[in-house]
């Protein structure tokens, strides 16, 4: 498993029961890419999977060398990654993430609004935030606005609403 395709899937919050099972708080819509994975970094170390199971919101894993409660509570506040290929796949014009921070927003007249630092959810939409010769710029990631994601290129070209530009 490459570091280029580890996705950070949770934290590690606390050790859970006498067996070192680790609670996970997920960072992912589903429990998915936890049952997919035979393999979890925890912080920079890979660990066999033995099992996994969820319990009020959290997965509760059981990580090979990981046996006392002791050795999990080592792990707490590390996070928790695995393969990209684990992770559920997407519909059309769905972005994970980790695709979006750090691409390029252009708008569709060619000014560049800089990269993308953060998404911040929202509940109707999530929201970008662009960091970049116009300050901090807030992208709403609608379809009137979001015109075309290339993640390969790792650019992304908008369309933005008025006002949402300073000076723009």
């Amino acid at each position: 498993m490459s570091a280029d395709t580890l996705v950070v899937i949770g934290e590690a919050v606390k050790a859970f029961g006498i067996r070192g099972e680790l609670k996970i708080k997920p960072f992912t819509e589903s429990f998915e890419a936890f049952d997919k994975s035979s393999v979890l970094v925890v912080g920079d170390t890979p660990y066999r999977l033995l099992s996994v199971r969820f319990h009020k919101g959290a997965a509760l894993a059981l990580l090979e060398g990981v046996d006392t409660p002791e050795k999990a509570r080592e792990l707490v506040g590390s996070l928790v990654k695995t393969a990209s290929e684990n992770l559920p796949d997407k519909e059309e014009n769905e972005y994970y993430w980790f695709e979006l921070i750090g691409m390029t927003v252009v708008t569709n007249d060619g000014r560049s609004l800089g990269k993308v630092t953060r998404i911040i959810e929202t509940g109707a939409n999530d929201v970008l935030e662009v960091e970049g010769p116009f300050g901090d710029v807030l992208i709403p990631m609608i379809d009137d606005v979001v015109l075309d994601v290339d993640t390969e290129k790792k650019k992304m070209i908008v369309d933005p609403l008025e006002g949402l530009i300073p000076d723009g």
